[in-house]
């Protein structure tokens, strides 16, 4: 089979081996669309904790938006970041998203709070603030940490 190349394919922007449980590794190769919509979605994956961000779990819209699907597996007291949105690891967050990050901290002390508490723990709450301001502090976009693997299997 021939590869052709064309405009409609997004530039291929991180590489990482996961271990295979097994003990054999497997590459994977994500797929990296350097959009300020899905910049977005991978802070807001960042700040809930979201344990599943599947390429399928991307919706994207005829207008440019990107829509995430399926938070299931998110507000975890325990660090669970697992995500196929790692292709800014390590890059500063813009005044945008900074703004974004103080607006939810700001929100949990209001309304945002309120209705967070008749559908999460305390834990689970103070665990989001923790997040919050830890990526406030920090500036950039998280490495993968923990013992987790960095991306949800299987990944689409």
């Amino acid at each position: 089979m021939d590869l052709v190349a064309t405009d409609h394919v997004p530039e291929t922007g991180w590489k990482h081996v996961l271990e295979g449980r097994d003990g054999n590794g497997r590459m994977v190769t994500l797929v990296h669309e350097d959009s300020p919509a899905l910049r977005r979605m991978a802070v807001f994956d960042t700040v809930v904790n979201n344990a599943d961000r599947k390429g399928d779990h991307i919706l994207a819209m005829p207008d440019g938006q990107r829509h995430g699907v399926d938070h299931g597996l998110t507000f975890h007291r325990d660090h669970k970041l697992r995500t196929v949105l790692w292709g800014w690891l390590g890059d500063p967050l813009t005044a945008e998203e900074r703004e974004g990050i103080d607006r939810v901290s700001e929100g949990l002390h209001g309304e945002l709070g309120r209705n967070l508490a008749d559908l999460l723990s305390a834990e689970e709450i103070a665990s989001l603030a923790a997040r919050c301001a830890r990526l406030r502090l920090a500036g950039r976009f998280p490495a993968p940490s923990g013992e987790m693997p960095a991306v949800p299997w299987p990944l689409f």
